[in-house]
């Protein structure tokens, strides 16, 4: 009795480990053939025609796990992966240990944007099951989940804690993964503002990646990804011009291919940034080009969206409304697009799931089925999810869409209050402008009519020349007067003529100071004589002056000077 009952004990752990034995080499198989779909496609068939041999349920759990790794991110494979994942769930039993780990990862990875509660409860669940195996592979790859999504819920200290977990356990050969962790680090600490810390991070993990010979497609995606988040930092912590730098290697080594175009298009919206600060319009060009050729070829929703907001702000702040209303409501109609896709998918996934539960009452498997209680648990769990999401999507459309509009009119106020400002800046110009050809003139005629008294004087005998010197002194402290007032009215002006003797300087560095100083007057359309007045120069000398500007500016002789200088 005691020999029959041991045999039956060593026959049963015999099966038990046969069984995970043959589950874990079916994972290492689909593992060598992850990007692969073709092959994968025939691993699940050769699962399911042996289960349709030998009705074993072993090869209905493998078949089912082997398709998983068949779907890719369609709404229908989407809908499918969710199915068949719940299907794996029930007909296991939490009977395998590494299919209790992958499916409640897989359950964790679904509800990741729209319930942290429940992506939380199964990505524990897996945790605990991967605790009780040695040297699994598994717990790295799950504690940078939960880093994750401790990150998405704000709580950047325990996002850190997981992240330096999973880095611990990752193999050195893991390069993307390690890699990974570092991006995390520098996202983290970009959260808290510790942008000096976060560069360095960034650093790192591109410098993994940089040890690797060739970089797969998917390790060289992820490589300009890092290249973008540092940009970011480099922006956020003022290292412009390194960001600038960064920003336009990518964008010149990436722009042509095609593969990369949604993180190009990311990358334009921060070189867009920068040279709208620095009101580089030739750069700006370029990049509105790109993003309108990009805009014709077929991209998933967020980068269309990215193309749509940058043109919008471009055209706003070039005053071409009619245009940004243009891409203000190509905006509405992508957010309205992605609303409408996620309904579509939660309205299909309701109905699969429907017909799935009646498929299953029908249907005779040779397999346990979870009990009835468990079924409408899930039934209930789902149908809670959906209606969850769709309300979620509804309430943020409508605040998107009321802050969207509450921005357009503030942006219309600012427009409407800067126009008028501008004007009255014009308006105040112009009389000063005014008022210093009025007062070059007068000081004109003062000094014409106080060289006519000195001449009168020298002619005449002088009888009283009391009066006559107090007639010169009165003439003379006018002179000064005005003189005085035209000074004031050009360093009224002075930090604005400061601004633009730099803009002329840096486009026609071969001006001499002298000649930037006489471009200030003719912009101001001043005369010849009214210059020679202010530089005490002859008014021969400024035309010699002007003829010499306009060649060094390589202006034809017939071209004003006064015009082109008003555009800079």
């Amino acid at each position: 009795m005691k020999k029959n009952l041991s045999f039956l004990i060593f026959l049963f752990f015999t099966l038990c480990f046969s069984q995970e034995e043959y589950l874990q080499k079916l994972k290492r198989n689909i593992e060598i053939n992850s990007n692969n779909k073709k092959q994968l496609l025939k691993i699940a068939d050769v699962e399911k025609n042996r289960f349709n041999e030998t009705k074993d349920s072993l090869y209905f759990i493998s078949y089912k796990y082997a398709l998983l790794f068949t779907f890719d991110q369609s709404k229908k494979d989407r809908i499918d992966h969710f199915v068949t994942l719940t299907e794996l769930w029930r007909a296991n039993n939490n009977k395998h240990p590494l299919i209790i780990t992958d499916v409640n990862f897989s359950m964790a990875l679904h509800f990741e944007n729209y319930s942290s509660k429940l992506s939380f409860y199964y990505l524990n669940l897996s945790i605990d099951n991967e605790l009780k195996i040695k040297n699994s592979k598994s717990l790295p790859h799950l504690y940078h989940v939960k880093g994750r999504l401790y990150y998405n819920e704000k709580n950047y200290k325990k996002a850190n804690e997981y992240f330096t977990k999973a880095l611990r356990l990752y193999s050195p050969s893991d390069f993307l993964y390690i890699s990974s962790m570092h991006n995390n680090f520098g996202l983290v600490y970009q959260k808290q503002e510790k942008n000096s810390i976060a560069i360095n991070e960034f650093k790192k993990a591109l410098q993994i990646l940089a040890n690797k010979k060739t970089l797969t497609n998917e390790e060289y995606l992820f490589f300009l990804h890092i290249n973008e988040n540092l940009t970011e930092a480099y922006l956020k912590n003022g290292n412009k011009k390194e960001a600038q730098l960064l920003a336009e290697k990518l964008f010149n080594e990436n722009k042509n291919n095609s593969s990369t175009m949604q993180a190009v298009v990311r990358i334009c919206k921060n070189l867009y940034k920068i040279y709208q600060s620095t009101q580089n319009k030739q750069q700006i060009g370029s990049i509105i080009n790109y993003l309108k050729d990009s805009e014709k070829k077929p991209a998933d929703f967020d980068t269309r969206l990215i193309i749509s907001e940058t043109l919008l702000n471009y055209y706003f702040e070039n005053r071409n409304y009619s245009e940004a209303k243009i891409y203000h409501f190509k905006i509405l109609k992508i957010k309205d697009d992605i609303i409408a896709d996620n309904r579509e998918i939660m309205g299909d996934l309701n109905e699969i799931l429907n017909s799935t539960i009646i498929n299953s009452i029908n249907q005779k498997y040779d397999y346990k089925i979870h009990s009835q209680k468990v079924r409408i648990l899930w039934i209930i769990l789902i149908s809670i999810v959906i209606i969850s999401f769709l309300i979620y999507f509804v309430i943020s459309t409508v605040k998107k869409r009321k802050i969207e509009n509450e921005i357009n009119s503030q942006q219309k106020i600012i427009s409407e209050q800067n126009e008028l400002i501008l004007q009255q800046n014009v308006k105040i110009q112009d009389e000063k402008i005014k008022n210093l050809h009025l007062n070059l003139n007068l000081k004109q005629e003062t000094a014409k009519a106080f060289l006519e008294k000195i001449k009168k004087a020298r002619k005449s005998n002088i009888n009283d020349p009391e009066n006559i010197l107090k007639e010169l002194y009165f003439d003379l402290n006018n002179l000064v007067h005005i003189d005085k007032k035209n000074t004031s009215y050009v360093e009224e002006s002075t930090s604005e003529n400061q601004i633009f003797v730099k803009k002329l300087s840096e486009k026609y560095p071969q001006l001499s100071a002298q000649e930037l100083q006489l471009c200030v007057y003719f912009r101001l359309n001043l005369s010849a004589k009214e210059i020679s007045m202010l530089e005490k120069i002859s008014d021969g000398t400024v035309r010699v002056y002007k003829s010499k500007i306009k060649s060094k500016m390589g202006l034809e002789k017939d071209t004003g000077l006064e015009d082109i200088l008003k555009q800079i």
